[in-house]
C-alpha cells in the first residue's frame, strides 16, 4: 500500500528542500563546532599565557623579596656579631694590658653575650659563644653542649665568620623552620661570635616601600597586578587597598578568597574583590614566602582574555554567515540538475514495482547521474532475466524439495538406530573402563605391597649381615679363649715341674734335719738347741712334701677343669661355625628374596603403569564415543529438522511460484 506523508511534515518537502535544509544545519553545525573549538583553544592558549606570566611574575617578585630579606637579615646578623666581636676585642685588650685577669675579661664577654636586653636577636634569637671545635662555650639555654654533630655547625667552624643558613626545629614544634646566623670569629681565644634568630622575626627590617616602588610597575594585561598580603590577611603592598584586612572579605560568590590562599599557600584561584562588578573577575596565582610567612600574588583580568578573542569571534560569525548563503545556492542550482533523472528513475520504479518490468530511463548525461541511469536500467534488465529463471527453475526446485524430503526422513530412521548402537556401545565401554581402574588399584596395591617386602627383606638381609658379623667375632674371640686355656695348660705344666722340684726338696730336705737330729742327740746337751732347730726343718719339709701334694691335686683339678673348658669351647667354636653356615645360607635366601621382590615390584610398576595407560586410553575412547554419540543425537536432530526445513521449502517454493507468475516480462507480450 502506498502511504503519502501529511503536507506539514518535513518528510513530505521535495528532496531538493531537504538537502538544503540538511546542508544548512550541517555546515552551522560544523561551522559552530570549529569556533567553539577555536574560542576554546584560542582561550586556553592565552589563558595558557597569562598563567605563564602569572607564574613567573610571581616567581620573580619571590626571588626580589627573597633577595631583598636575604640582604637584610645578612647584613643585621653579620653587623651584630662584628660589634660584639670588637666589645670581646676590647676586654681581650684590658686582660694583655694586666687590668682585667683572663677569667675576668672572659666573664665580662658571658655577661655581655648572655644580657637579657642586649643578647636578644629577633623575637627568639640569641647571641652565643662557639668554640672552633662546636662547643657551645657561651650559650643563654645549653652551656657547654657539644654541637659539632649537626650539620650546620661543621660548616659554621668551617667558615668561622661569615652568614649561614639552616632549618631547625625546636623540640615540640611539628616542622623545621628556617633561620640564619651571622659570625665573627675572634681568634686568640678560639670563639665564634654567633647571632642567629629565624627568618621570619626579622619582618621590621624590610623596608616595604622599597619593595613596594619595585612591584608597582608590574602590570599582567592592561589592569592585573602584584600584591603582598601576611598572615593575617592584611594587604601589605597593592595598588588600591594598601592596609586593608581583607581576611573576611568574600567575592559576589560568597568565596572567602583571602582564607583559601592562607590555607592553600601556592596555587591558582578565581575571585573579583569585595565591591568590584562580575567584570572585574580574574585569575590570581600566589605563592607562600616562607621565610617571611607572607603570600605574594599576582592577578590578571578576564577582560583582559577575552578582549583579545571578541573580534576574531564576530570576524568569524561573519564569513560563516556569508559562506553559508553561497553554499546553498549552488546546492540548490546542482540538486536541481541531479533530481531530473532521479525523478524518471522514480516512475520506472513505480511500475516496476506494480509488475511491470518493460520500463526504462533514457540517459541523458555522460556524468555519474547517467552512469547511475545506465546501472538502474541494468538492473531492471537484470531483475527482467532473474524473473525469467525464476519461472523456469521454480518448479526444479519444489521436485528436489519434494526429493529433499524422502531422503532427509530415511536418513532420521537410519540415524536412529546408529545412535542406539552407539549408546549400547558407550555403556560397555563404561564398564569397561570401571574395570580397567578397578585393576588398576588392585596393581598399585600389589606394587605397594611388592615394595614393602623389598624393603622387609632388605632389613632382614642388614640383619644376618650382622650377625655373621657378630658370629665371626664370636668365633675369633673363641678361639683366642681355647689358645689363652692351653697357654695356661701350659703353665701348669710348668707348675708341676716346679711342685716336683720342691717336693725333692722338701724329701732331700727331711733327709739333711734327720741326719742333723741324729748328729745334736750325739753331741749331747751342747747339740740340745740344734737338734730342736733340725726338728722343726724336718717338720717344715713335712709342711712343704703336704703342701705340694695339695699343689699337685688343685693342679690335677686345673687340669681337667682346662681340658673340658677347651672340649666345650672347641665345641662351641663347632656350633659356632655351624650357625655361620647357616647364616650364610639364610643371607643366599635373602639375596634371592630380595631380588624376585625387586623384580616383583619392578614388574607390578610396569603392570601399573600400563594398567594406568590402558584406563587413560578407555577414557580417552570412552570420551571419543560419547563425543560420536551427541554428534549422533545431533545429526539426528539435525535431519529432523531438516525433513521441516524441506516441508517449509515447498511451500516456499509453492509461494514463490505464484509471486513469479504476477510478474510481467518483454517475452509475456
Amino acid at each position: 500500500m502506498k502511504r503519502t506523508a501529511s503536507r506539514g511534515n518535513f518528510l513530505s518537502r521535495s528532496l531538493n528542500m531537504k538537502i538544503q535544509f540538511l546542508f544548512a544545519g550541517i555546515f552551522i553545525i560544523a561551522v559552530s563546532g570549529l569556533q567553539f573549538g577555536m574560542f576554546i583553544n584560542l582561550y586556553k592558549g592565552i589563558e595558557d599565557k597569562y598563567t605563564q606570566e602569572l607564574d613567573q611574575t610571581t616567581a620573580l617578585i619571590a626571588e626580589v623579596v627573597r633577595t631583598y630579606v636575604d640582604s637584610s637579615v645578612r647584613n643585621y646578623l653579620i653587623g651584630r656579631a662584628e660589634s660584639v666581636r670588637g666589645m670581646v676585642g676590647h676586654y681581650h685588650a684590658q686582660y694583655l694590658a694586666g687590668r682585667l685577669t683572663e677569667a675576668e675579661a672572659l666573664r665580662q664577654v658571658s655577661d655581655l653575650i648572655l644580657d637579657p636586653v642586649g643578647g636578644k636577636v629577633g623575637d627568639t634569637g640569641y647571641l652565643a659563644g662557639v668554640s672552633g671545635a662546636g662547643v657551645l662555650v657561651i650559650h643563654p639555654r645549653t652551656p657547654g653542649a657539644d654541637a659539632s654533630g649537626h650539620e650546620f655547625m661543621r660548616r659554621a667552624t668551617a667558615m668561622k665568620d661569615g652568614y649561614i643558613e639552616y632549618d631547625w626545629q625546636n623540640t615540640g614544634e611539628t616542622e623545621a623552620r628556617a633561620k640564619a646566623g651571622g659570625m665573627s670569629y675572634f681568634a686568640p681565644w678560639d670563639l665564634i661570635i654567633w647571632a642567629s634568630s629565624y627568618k621570619n622575626e626579622f619582618f621590621n627590617l624590610i623596608d616595604l616601600s622599597m619593595l613596594e616602588a619595585s612591584l608597582k610597575d608590574i602590570r599582567i594585561g592592561s589592569r592585573g597586578y602584584a600584591f603582598v598580603m601576611d598572615n593575617s590577611g592584611k594587604l601589605l603592598i597593592h595598588p588600591s587597598l594598601k592596609g586593608r584586612n581583607i581576611m573576611d572579605d568574600m567575592d559576589d560568590r560568597g568565596f572567602f578568597y583571602a582564607r583559601e590562599m592562607l590555607q592553600r599557600k601556592d596555587g591558582l584561584i578565581s575571585y573579583s574583590l569585595q565591591g568590584e562588578g562580575r567584570g572585574e573577575r580574574g585569575i590570581t596565582r600566589f605563592v607562600h614566602f616562607k621565610e617571611l610567612d607572607l603570600i605574594i600574588g599576582a592577578k590578571v583580568y578576564y577582560d583582559d582574555i577575552y578582549g583579545l578573542i571578541r573580534g576574531a569571534q564576530l570576524f568569524g560569525m561573519l564569513s560563516a554567515l556569508l559562506a553559508l548563503v553561497l553554499a546553498n545556492l549552488l546546492v540548490f542550482l546542482l540538486v536541481s540538475r541531479i533530481m531530473r533523472p532521479i525523478s524518471l528513475m522514480r516512475k520506472v520504479a513505480d511500475a516496476v514495482a506494480a509488475g511491470d518490468l518493460t520500463g526504462r530511463v533514457p540517459i541523458m548525461s555522460s556524468d555519474e547521474i547517467g552512469a547511475m541511469s545506465g546501472n538502474f536500467n541494468d538492473l531492471v534488465d537484470a531483475m527482467e532475466g532473474l524473473l525469467r529463471q525464476l519461472k523456469t527453475t521454480s518448479a526444479d526446485i519444489l521436485q528436489s524439495v519434494q526429493d529433499l524430503s524422502v531422503s532427509s526422513q530415511e536418513i532420521t530412521t537410519t540415524s536412529n538406530q546408529q545412535a542406539a548402537a552407539v549408546k549400547e556401545i558407550v555403556s560397555t565401554m563404561e564398564d569397561s573402563d570401571q574395570l580397567s581402574k578397578s585393576i588398576a588399584v588392585r596393581i598399585r596395591e600389589v606394587s605397594t605391597i611388592a615394595k614393602s617386602t623389598k624393603d622387609v627383606v632388605e632389613q632382614g638381609d642388614q640383619k644376618v649381615r650382622l650377625i655373621l658379623g657378630k658370629m665371626q667375632e664370636i668365633r675369633s674371640s673363641n678361639a683366642g679363649t681355647i689358645g689363652g686355656i692351653k697357654n695356661l695348660g701350659d703353665k701348669i705344666e710348668s707348675i708341676w715341674e716346679i711342685v716336683n722340684i720342691i717336693n725333692g726338696i722338701a724329701d732331700q730336705t727331711k733327709i739333711i734335719a734327720f741326719n742333723a737330729e741324729l748328729e745334736a742327740a750325739a753331741a749331747g746337751t751342747a747339740g740340745k738347741n740344734f737338734q730342736i732347730v733340725a726338728a722343726e726343718i724336718r717338720r717344715l719339709a713335712d709342711s712343704t712334701v703336704v703342701s705340694t701334694s695339695e699343689i699337685k691335686n688343685k693342679i690335677n683339678e686345673i687340669q681337667h677343669s682346662s681340658d673340658h673348658l677347651i672340649i666345650a669351647s672347641e665345641e662351641g667354636t663347632a656350633r659356632i661355625q655351624e650357625g655361620g653356615s647357616i647364616s650364610e645360607e639364610l643371607r643366599a635366601m635373602f639375596d634371592d628374596i630380595r631380588s624376585s621382590s625387586e623384580i616383583s615390584a619392578s614388574s607390578a610398576e610396569k603392570i601399573a603403569q600400563s594398567i594406568s595407560q590402558q584406563v587413560t586410553a578407555f577414557e580417552q575412547i570412552l570420551l571419543t564415543l560419547k563425543q560420536i554419540s551427541e554428534g549422533i543425537d545431533n545429526f539426528v536432530t539435525t535431519t529432523k529438522s531438516t525433513v521441516k526445513s524441506a516441508t517449509s521449502l515447498k511451500q516456499l517454493a509453492d509461494g514463490m511460484r505464484s509471486v513469479v507468475e504476477t510478474y510481467k516480462v518483454g517475452t509475456d507480450g
